[in-house]
């Protein structure tokens, strides 16, 4: 599979900008142990992530209902389906900045190179360029206040 691909989730997200991905992606010890300890009840190792499309041993959520969904119906993303947007992807996009729905609408508009190349430069600092993530407000390399 391309590398390209495991970034790009069949609900929208873009796996670079994810939390998850990011902090495991990065190493950022800091978060991973708070995580592990506050939010999942884990090991720190535990947390890990290659991508939605990675391997199912390191990706977050081997049994996603949104991919098993997709792929059940022989797509690759939600916006091949004829009920897009049905209302699961509805509730799971509104908790997340509602970017799923919208990133898919731009995908298929622009199909997924140029997306994926979209969201490579929207999801890095402005300032030092280090990747982001969607919930962060501050660069956790340089500090800079970040707007998504």
């Amino acid at each position: 599979m391309r590398t390209e691909l495991v970034l790009a989730g069949a609900c929208g997200l873009y796996c670079g900008a994810c939390g998850i991905y990011r902090m495991y992606r990065d190493q950022d010890v800091e978060r991973l142990q708070y995580n592990a300890e506050e939010v999942f009840h884990c090991r720190p190792e535990q947390i890990r992530c290659e991508g939605c499309r990675g391997p199912e041993e390191y990706r977050w959520s081997p049994r996603c209902a949104i991919a098993g969904c997709v792929a059940e119906r022989g797509h690759t993303f939600c916006f091949e389906c004829a009920q897009f947007a049905c209302e699961d992807l509805a509730a799971f996009s509104a908790d997340r900045l509602d970017l799923p729905i919208s990133n898919l609408r731009r995908m298929a508009e622009v199909g997924l190179e140029a997306w994926l190349a979209e969201q490579e430069v929207r999801w890095r600092c402005p300032a030092c360029h280090h990747p982001v993530d969607i919930y962060s407000r501050a660069c956790r390399t340089c500090g800079a206040e970040l707007t998504h």
